[in-house]
């Protein structure tokens, strides 16, 4: 076989190869973050429940008085509105607290954050919000931290309180 074609061969091998690479990679990214006007609950064992923000909006809301601090932005005060994420899992899976430790987050930018089990079993400790100060948190495209992020209400720092959520991933 001449050098050419062995150029050839290789080169189509490695176009294939970096096809189903970045197929695999996008239909990863969809299963992660779900539609963009809902939030995706999911996990690995099969459970997969999406919710509307009207929906999220229709469970009891819960008001929590914050100070987020971090390093890399200005603290973010104020009292914010949402949904524990303890009453969207009894929702999706009445189950969830023998099934699963860890919750990872992700949010819309690719950031992860994660809380485990004992943190969401604290009543109204971590929150999915979508208002602040009775305002609706605006999506990216104008300028905001929604339309849902992460509160944990119980921490000092906001390295958990991930923005522009997606999806919540049980473990």
């Amino acid at each position: 076989m001449k050098r050419s074609n062995i150029l050839i061969l290789v080169i189509v091998a490695v176009l294939i190869a970096l096809t189903a690479t970045i197929a695999l990679i996008n239909r990863n990214a969809t299963q992660s973050i779900g539609r963009p006007d809902a939030l995706l609950v999911f996990s690995e064992d099969g459970l997969r429940r999406d919710y509307a923000i009207d929906e999220l909006r229709a469970f009891p809301a819960v008001d929590a008085e914050k100070t987020i601090s971090s390093g890399k932005h200005a603290d973010e005060s104020g009292v914010f509105t949402g949904v524990p994420l303890e009453t969207i899992l009894d929702d999706a899976d009445a189950a969830w607290r023998d099934k699963y430790e860890e919750f990872i987050f992700t949010g819309e930018d690719g950031f992860k954050s994660s809380v485990f089990r004992s943190d969401v079993e604290k009543p109204e400790n971590v929150l999915v919000v979508y208002a602040k100060d009775g305002e609706a948190l605006k999506p990216s495209a104008e300028g905001g931290k929604g339309p849902l992020r992460i509160v944990v209400v119980s921490d000092a720092f906001g390295n958990r309180s991930a923005y522009l959520l997606r999806s919540v991933e049980a473990k």
